[in-house]
């Protein structure tokens, strides 16, 4: 992915077929030169899916790279997708991006409870099981937070300078973050979340950053259209860490994008008072059902 191709803006997700909501869950895998790692990050997650929600899941691999020869991702998803009834492969082209490659696999999925971590598995799979509980008692947006107290890192010690540089980086980004926009959580960049369709649908509509910054927009949307948010620890476990070089590329795409974002939300773009979306319209579309209430 070059740099400008990060920073072009998405189309409308109008454009996708929206099917309608059938399964109790959708696990997005956005998936870029991990195919090494990739059959083993599905059977995990399918067998985790399996112990929760028996029969009731799918999980959708996003490929979001260009075909090469030395990257199999496709290959390796095409082939999970076929030995597995419940793996969906969903190709993503542009733009390229994290956040893009979500937004595709969602336009594509059937769940009413909507998963997503990276292909490498990152984080303690059990999150979703504390997700799962706050989803069903009437939360919409359950995130991950490294800084919570409780959370835990797990890395070998060759990594430590490089990890603690990151986490300050983070710590800087973050109080940026806060100081520009009504975000009160301490670490919107987790690569872990669960929330409910009705969120998912509205977020994603409303994303302009194809990149690693459309985390923030989500929270945006939380709280412009009042939906009920929740924040867990994680265990993370990290086994590399980021160049220079690629901190000073995602330093400068964090300037434009936390621009773009701040001029979106300064003319109401992620409030339910804009003109595209109202409350009545996400009940209308999404409304929670006969079961959820009870719960």
């Amino acid at each position: 992915m070059t740099f400008w191709e990060e920073t072009r803006s998405l189309p409308s997700l109008r454009l996708y077929q929206k099917p309608e909501p059938e399964l109790g869950v959708s696990f997005l895998i956005p998936a870029r030169q991990c195919d090494g790692l990739l059959e083993r990050t599905v059977l995990l997650v399918r067998d985790y899916l399996r112990s929760q929600f028996p029969d009731d899941f799918e999980i959708i691999i996003i490929p979001n790279g260009a075909r090469s020869g030395d990257d199999q991702t496709y290959e390796v998803a095409g082939a999970l997708a076929r030995r597995f009834a419940e793996v969906k492969l969903v190709p993503h082209k542009s733009p390229k991006g994290k956040g893009a490659a979500l937004r595709t696999g969602f336009a594509q999925s059937l769940g009413r409870w909507v998963f997503f971590m990276d292909a490498d598995l990152p984080y303690d799979i059990t999150f979703f099981s504390v997700a799962a509980r706050l989803l069903a008692d009437g939360i919409d947006f359950v995130t991950g937070n490294r800084r919570l107290p409780q959370s835990c890192f797990s890395m070998p010690v060759s990594i430590l300078p490089l990890a603690y540089r990151r986490h300050r980086i983070g710590l800087i980004f973050n109080r940026v973050v806060r100081w520009l926009f009504p975000i009160a959580v301490t670490d919107t960049q987790a690569g872990i979340k669960a929330m409910s369709r009705r969120i998912a649908e509205v977020a994603f509509s409303h994303q302009i950053c194809p990149g690693f910054f459309f985390d923030i927009e989500f929270f945006l949307c939380s709280a412009g259209f009042r939906f009920r948010s929740a924040e867990i620890p994680v265990t993370l476990f990290l086994y590399n860490e980021k160049s220079t070089v690629e901190l000073l590329k995602e330093s400068i795409l964090a300037a434009i994008w936390l621009g773009k974002i701040l001029w979106k939300f300064n003319c109401g773009w992620y409030a339910v008072s804009n003109r595209h979306t109202t409350t009545m319209e996400i009940e209308t579309q999404y409304p929670v059902s006969v079961e959820e209430k009870a719960e």
